[in-house]
């Protein structure tokens, strides 16, 4: 029990560097990097849904918004990560940890999307409430498929990400860019 809390503050300190430019190039390593992989499965997932609905001679492609989408969500998934978010509640199995954090940026993404939007309108001189109309459009079986999808993109980060704090400060990034013995 000594050793995994000695381990938690361990991981907790080297997943949250001291320092103005260290905590600064560590965020935008990580921003990148969140950046990238949701951009990845965004995209993956509108080219998927634009095979479909080309198949039907609907013509769909909208990459830009998986672009755009993967930029705001990385940001808030590094003010989540920067706030320690999921990281007090550890359960005692990995997989507990991995589906608790999941869950729980899942439900903050969500939840700053519709901020975000809210925002958004009122930058643009529109109503908070034509904007949240806007994003209530489409059918409850929709928002749960988002839901869902989101969860189902967050799972395999979380499990690099847990797997990495156990393993200790840059030992994942070490074993999956060195050479294969």
């Amino acid at each position: 029990m000594q050793r995994r809390a000695h381990h938690d503050q361990a991981a907790s300190k080297a997943a949250h560097p001291r320092g103005l430019k260290a905590r600064l190039l560590h965020e935008l390593e990580e921003y990148g990097t969140i950046f990238a992989y949701l951009y990845i499965s965004f995209a993956a997932v509108i080219f998927y849904r634009d095979a479909v609905l080309g198949a039907q001679g609907i013509a769909y492609g909208a990459y830009g918004f998986a672009f755009f989408k993967a930029l705001v969500l990385a940001k808030f998934m590094v003010l989540g990560h920067a706030a320690r978010l999921g990281e007090r509640l550890r359960g005692p199995r990995l997989f507990v940890n991995v589906l608790y954090r999941a869950s729980l940026f899942m439900v903050m993404l969500i939840a700053f999307t519709i901020i975000e939007e809210s925002v958004v309108a009122l930058l643009h001189g529109r109503a908070v409430g034509e904007a949240l109309r806007a994003l209530a459009d489409g059918s409850l079986r929709e928002k749960l498929a988002y839901a869902v999808l989101l969860w189902v993109i967050l799972l395999p980060y979380f499990v690099l990400r847990v797997i990495g704090e156990v393993l200790g400060k840059g030992e994942l990034k070490r074993i999956f860019f060195s050479r294969a013995a």
